[in-house]
């Protein structure tokens, strides 16, 4: 035993020396190389840049300094470095090398993200727009389709509620459909989105919260926007209203780097409306309850003790705020790269008790394994949200906007005792907003996880093969509680709680093989062959139980009341299966041919048409590579020209699912005393439904002058859809009124421009400038078998219609009486067509048809809300360490319907109105009035809200975002780089609108109705301070 533990002491001893003397060899088998790195172009030193050798790594600090451990089996040292050419240095045991990186003004445009691979720039077929993650990260948005707003030419984007994580609607090149989405297709680091808000969210007394802001804008590093049929018909069936493609931030080869984000805004209200105060509301009650023959209410000793009274709008509202914090650990070897990314959003909404809260994690890893045969490349997120919603955006009354710019000013908000007071809207119901907001719930949790998993073989320095599979898992659940003591809908019901409940599960694999080989004599081929399969199951639960007799939500339970309602529960799934082929063929970098085709196979269609293909081609020509351009004399300044035109087939597959085929609705029938369960149709089937298919063509000139010192972009396209999804009417005697079937076109041209490039380019000072211009015009040019007619209205209670829908004309348009003036006699009445019952100081409406009568027979179109164009303009300066940018953006030649307008400025109801109503209203004294009398006996609702009175000019021009940054000077080992700034958003707008804000479309996502403001949440100016660090 003492022998054995005598060689037990020996043996560690011994492994202790033969540990420390390998420690001793590998330190001296390694090499420090310290030096400096500067930019090549100006000789400044350059921080930020990755120096590794093999697997040791390092960042260059702020005076472009770095330090190093070479292992002695490493032969060479690699400097890469945003914006400027990689440089790979032979190692020979240098302890010093300086390094020149040389600027590469194409470094962040020579490769364009396309559709299941990339491409050069330059040798580019499509219409492709790409916007830098940096552009946008300044700005607080809270989604991804915020922040393409005008960053791109062709593409439209309108907050349809600017409600925290409120909704957004984009159209890229207009509307293809009338019936069918029209919203672009999102494809996140590979995995295809379709943002149907309503289809992902569990309802709610508002518009649907915006399922894109389930995804963290700030881990964005580039977004490709693809808008002609070379750049989208390879996602077929979804290609039709454009593509978004997203590129989240992947770790770098290098030190470890940890980087930390953070910014705080305050939000206010950009332009509040104006109402009548307490005093001037008695004053109108008074008018307008002696013009149906009554006394006057209020004595005006009365009158003056209301003063100002209650200003409800500003009870309701409040300085918001947001508050963004990201952190991100990223770095790794050649072989094994990292980042995650944590990160924290909290906005405060303007009206009280609204927020949006988001908590989010993402995971992205690049691996190579087997001397890189196999590269595992993976991006995974978690976001996890909460909502806390106010009724608004919506079209009937009670919402929270509408009440509180309605509502009488002469009730106080609280009672004597303290209670809260109710105040009356037009007699038909009591309420109190403020209330409303502090004891009523509405409130969402979302949570959503979304990834993709790719595998690629590399089978050959040519030769890829790659499979795929990712998911996207979302859960939404609503809570909606209205007390019966405090709330509105809590007294009509006796207290209502709801449980809403939304669960997606959507899975896709994706299978390719490419092909890329450059040929002796200038041949190069890049070719993609794949088949994919996605399939969605979405489940939808709603229950709700009146007669609650809880005080607060943590207590309501549903079968804590008896009334309880009849569930609801939906079911939807649909497939998707996909063979899909791209070959891009180069010859001298002059000619360029792109080949794309895929064929679809959804579940979603008839059975005779469940398959289609999509084809398109493209050619380009590269003019700046010919011998003859580049001897010529323009060659010095315009160093590339080129040519490109595209025309494919694209598909539109966003139609509900089911609607192919019959179905039977379940209705409950008294039998004999009992409920008995019965079925009755509740569809005709239609084994023919197919494809809405849009033919694109497009025109393109890419040019780029004083050596890509400024770039030129101009596009013409014509895209046509048919076989548009309509429901044409049927004979009654089948028991329908209706049918959804393939009947009409119509078409979407324009034109759009893209220019940028450096004003200025000094060592000390750069100035760039970029902008962009879009041109639209679109038109209905058939509706085949169906007949004119007007979509379903935005507010039912108001009386107006929706849009008018007739061939040519565009999408949206309203019908509606020609308003010209004001009758000012009885004598004039008589000689003129007037309706029933007109008196002086009533609406004077033009006859049309000529038929001395003013009847709906001379509705005419009196509104369109398609603009003649947009723009942006983004200026970005930098002096030293200072950078400075100013956004500009604007859309003219559109109209917007006023409905908030013709509710609070109708001279009728007995509510509050506009506070230029008592100037600017009609009398015997005031005959050059811009508005009618007030009556309460004049008809509003048939005739005067159906007018163009109430359709506004909308165009804008809007100051966007204005930013100031400073990189502070090298202060610590710690922290490589530091830089703080402040920014302005949404802070000058210049309109003749006059509600909250001409951005508005009351209806979301609808393709029919646009441009309808009604009970909007206004949106808000920030002002926003942050800091960017890195360690």
């Amino acid at each position: 035993m003492k022998l054995l533990l005598q060689f037990t002491g020996q043996y560690k001893l011994l492994a202790l020396a033969a540990f420390l003397l390998c420690g001793s060899l590998s330190l001296m088998g390694q090499t420090t190389v310290t030096g400096t790195v500067t930019d090549g172009g100006t000789g400044t030193p350059l921080p930020g840049v990755n120096v590794v050798a093999g697997t040791k790594g390092a960042i260059t600090d702020f005076d472009g300094k770095y330090e190093i451990s070479v292992p002695a089996d490493i032969a060479s040292i690699v400097f890469s470095s945003l914006g400027f050419a990689t440089k790979t240095i032979d190692f020979n045991g240098q302890t010093t090398l300086d390094v020149a990186l040389e600027p590469q003004t194409e470094a962040l445009e020579d490769v364009v993200v396309v559709g299941y691979g990339t491409v050069k720039k330059s040798d580019l077929t499509g219409s492709v727009s790409s916007i830098d993650g940096e552009a946008i990260k300044e700005i607080p948005v809270t989604s991804v389709d915020q922040a393409i707003q005008a960053r791109a030419p062709g593409v439209q984007v309108t907050q349809t509620s600017a409600a925290p994580g409120g909704g957004v609607s984009v159209r890229i090149r207009g509307s293809n459909s009338i019936n069918s989405g029209s919203e672009p297709l999102y494809v996140v680091d590979g995995f295809p989105i379709y943002p149907d808000n309503g289809a992902y969210g569990a309802g709610g007394n508002r518009q649907s919260a915006n399922v894109m802001a389930s995804i963290n804008p700030n881990d964005i590093e580039s977004i490709e926007v693809l808008k002609d049929a070379s750049a989208t018909s390879i996602y077929g069936s979804r290609g039709s209203n454009g593509v978004v493609l997203i590129t989240t931030k992947r770790g770098k080869a290098g030190k470890s780097k940890i980087s930390y984000e953070g910014s705080y805004s305050s939000q206010t209200m950009s332009n509040p409306i104006e109402v009548l105060n307490g005093a001037e509301y008695a004053t109108y009650l008074n008018i307008l309850e002696q013009s149906q023959g009554g006394a006057p209410i209020y004595s005006q000793e009365q009158i003056n003790s209301f003063g100002e009274g209650t200003d409800w709008l500003e009870e309701v509202t409040r300085s918001g705020y947001i508050q963004n914090h990201q952190i991100t650990f990223s770095g790794g070897s050649e072989n094994n790269k990292y980042a995650l990314t944590g990160n924290y959003h909290d906005n405060a909404g303007i009206i009280k008790k609204t927020s949006f809260k988001r908590y989010g994690i993402r995971l992205n890893l690049d691996n190579s394994a087997f001397n890189k045969f196999l590269d595992v490349r993976s991006s995974w997120s978690y976001n996890r949200t909460e909502s806390n919603n106010a009724p608004t955006d919506r079209g009937g009354p009670g919402g929270t906007i509408i009440t509180a710019l309605g509502l009488d000013p002469t009730a106080p908000v609280y009672n004597e005792d303290g209670t809260y007071a109710l105040a009356s809207y037009d007699g038909r119901f009591l309420i109190n907003p403020l209330q409303e907001l502090e004891f009523a719930t509405d409130m969402d949790i979302t949570n959503r996880v979304l990834g993709n998993t790719t595998f690629t073989f590399n089978i050959t320095d040519h030769l890829k093969a790659k499979t795929s599979i990712g998911a996207d898992i979302l859960t939404v659940n609503r809570t909606s509680f209205f007390p019966v003591g405090n709330t509105r809908i809590g007294r009509d019901n006796s207290g209502e709680l709801t449980l809403a409940n939304r669960n997606s599960a959507n899975i896709l694999n994706e299978n390719l093989i490419t092909y890329t080989n450059e040929f002796e004599g200038g041949h190069f081929i890049d070719a993609v062959v794949g088949y994919t399969y996605q399939r969605e199951v979405n489940k939808f639960f709603s229950s709700t139980t009146r007669g609650i007799t809880a005080a607060s939500v943590d207590q309501a339970t549903l079968q804590g009341g008896p009334d309880i309602l009849s569930p609801f529960s939906s079911r939807r799934e649909w497939l998707l299966e996909s063979v899909l082929g791209r070959v891009n063929y180069n010859y001298d970098s002059r000619y360029l041919l792109t080949l794309t085709f895929r064929r679809d196979g959804s579940s979603r269609f008839g059975a005779q048409n469940k398959w289609a293909n999509f084809p398109s081609v493209a050619l380009g020509w590269n003019i700046a590579n010919e011998s003859f351009f580049e001897n010529s004399g323009i060659a010095t300044t315009m160093n590339k020209l080129k040519l490109r035109g595209s025309w494919g087939l694209t598909g539109n597959s966003e139609i509900p699912v089911y609607n192919s085929l019959a179905n039977l609705n379940e209705y409950n029938y008294v039998i004999g005393g009992s409920l008995v369960l019965g079925l009755a149709d509740g569809r005709l089937s239609n084994s023919d439904l197919k494809w809405e298919t849009t033919t694109m063509r497009n025109i393109g000139l890419d040019a780029s002058f004083f050596n890509n010192r400024l770039n030129l972009t101009l596009d013409y396209f014509n895209n046509k859809t048919e076989d548009l999804l309509l429901f044409v009417s049927i004979p009654s005697s089948l028991g329908f009124q209706s049918i959804l079937k393939n009947s009409g076109s119509l078409e979407n041209k324009g034109f759009e421009v893209g220019l940028d490039g450096y004003i200025v380019n000094n060592d000390n000072f750069k100035w760039n400038l970029a902008g962009n211009l879009s041109i639209l015009r679109n038109r209905l040019t058939s509706l085949g078998d169906s007949t004119p007619f007007f979509s379903s209205t935005t507010s039912g209670h108001l009386g107006v219609e929706g849009s008018w829908v007739e061939a040519g004309n565009p999408i949206g348009v309203w019908r509606g009486y020609d308003y010209i003036g004001i009758f000012q006699s009885a004598e004039e009445i008589a000689n003129n067509p007037s309706r029933s019952g007109d008196q002086p100081g009533y609406p004077r409406y033009r006859d049309v048809n000529g038929d001395g009568e003013i009847t709906p027979d001379d509705y005419t179109i009196i509104g369109d809300p398609n603009p003649d164009f947009t723009w942006g303009l983004n200026s970005t300066f930098t002096y030293k360490n200072f950078d400075m940018s100013i956004f500009f953006r604007g859309s003219q030649g559109f109209d917007v319907r006023n409905l908030q307008a013709s509710e609070l400025g109708d001279g009728v109801q007995k509510i509050n109105q506009i506070a230029s109503i008592l100037t600017d209203s009609w009398t015997p004294q005031n005959t050059d009035a811009t508005r009618p009398i007030i009556d309460g006996n004049r008809d509003f609702a048939n005739s005067y809200r159906d007018s163009d009175y109430f359709i506004e000019d909308g165009s804008f021009i809007r100051l966007q975002n204005v930013s100031l940054g400073y990189t502070l000077p090298s202060f610590s080992e710690l922290i490589t780089r530091a830089r703080v700034y402040v920014s302005g958003q949404n802070l000058l707008t210049i309109t003749d609108y006059s509600g909250f804000d001409p951005e508005v479309n009351n209806r979301g996502q609808n393709n029919l109705n646009r441009g309808d403001d009604y009970d909007a949440y206004p949106r808000s100016r920030t002002l926003t301070v942050g800091v960017n660090l890195e360690f």
